[in-house]
């Protein structure tokens, strides 16, 4: 099988549990995911000095300086909704910072946590066989007292123009209206993940639904984020997007097994779960 070569650009994280601070992040938990599947790797974010090594582990990083690193506090409710506080955010990712020889990858993979990146510019720079974008980040912004609040995305389709696929999920749609109905109206393919109830996915105007690979959850932080790595690599490798959307539940599904990341070098073990995927 061929290994496909990712462009994942993005912020790393801090996230904020207690006194203690673990890695987090778009970036890491679906780089290690990518990593985990059998991709070649290749990481733009920033954050500043300091920042664990061990995190970006195995992936080839192009980590700019940053004065910050961009930290959360999630607290998750009961109703299986989700709060965010900034503590620290590193400043935007300039796609003039690209190595000229990471240009031409299989996949560029935008994850974006607060709006570090600009879709257009990433993608007219990076030149990749498919672009897929994991939508959270476009959503937020961070209020004075650190909260994050989701004002509606109002977005120039143009902005979106070649990008093959879309991830969001139900967080990321509070307060947007009729932001899926927007985008697959604008994105050719858009997966729309519901937790333990599944996921739609959309592709050109008809909507497909997929069930999960059944498992006892410990913590659902990274999971959408290795769902969109593992679809994105179904489609990278020529799955229809049901195929690559019951690869992406079954990794998901491996990522919620355990607190943090420590589930991620375990996410392999999808390609074996995804035919049980209703």
């Amino acid at each position: 099988m061929h290994v496909p070569t990712v462009l994942l650009c993005g912020h790393v994280t801090l996230d904020r549990v207690g006194e203690l601070f673990v890695p987090g992040g778009s970036a890491y938990y679906s780089g290690q995911a990518w990593r985990a599947l059998g991709a070649r790797v290749r990481v733009l974010t920033a954050a500043a000095s300091g920042y664990p090594p061990n995190a970006l582990a195995g992936l080839e990083v192009h980590l700019i300086p940053s004065p910050a690193t961009t930290v959360f506090v999630n607290v998750h409710h009961p109703d299986g909704s989700r709060t965010q506080r900034v503590e620290a955010q590193a400043p935007p990712l300039d796609p003039a910072r690209l190595d000229p020889r990471w240009r031409g990858a299989d996949v560029l993979h935008l994850a974006p946590v607060l709006g570090e990146l600009d879709v257009a510019a990433f993608r007219a720079s990076a030149g990749a066989r498919l672009v897929g974008l994991a939508a959270q980040g476009l959503v937020r912004a961070v209020q004075p007292d650190g909260s994050v609040a989701q004002p509606r995305w109002e977005f120039d389709p143009g902005a979106l123009a070649g990008v093959d696929a879309a991830c969001l999920g139900e967080d990321d749609v509070r307060g947007q209206g009729d932001l899926v109905e927007r985008l697959t109206r604008t994105v050719p393919v858009v997966a729309f993940t519901h937790g333990a109830r599944g996921a739609e996915i959309i592709v050109r105007g008809r909507t497909h639904h997929i069930g999960v690979y059944p498992v006892d959850e410990v913590d659902p932080v990274g999971a959408g984020d290795v769902f969109a790595s593992a679809f994105l690599f179904g489609l990278a490798r020529g799955d229809d997007p049901v195929s690559a959307a019951r690869l992406g539940a079954a990794a998901g599904s491996i990522a919620v097994e355990a607190r943090g990341g420590e589930a991620l070098p375990r996410v392999g073990e999808a390609f074996a779960r995804a035919a049980r995927v209703r």
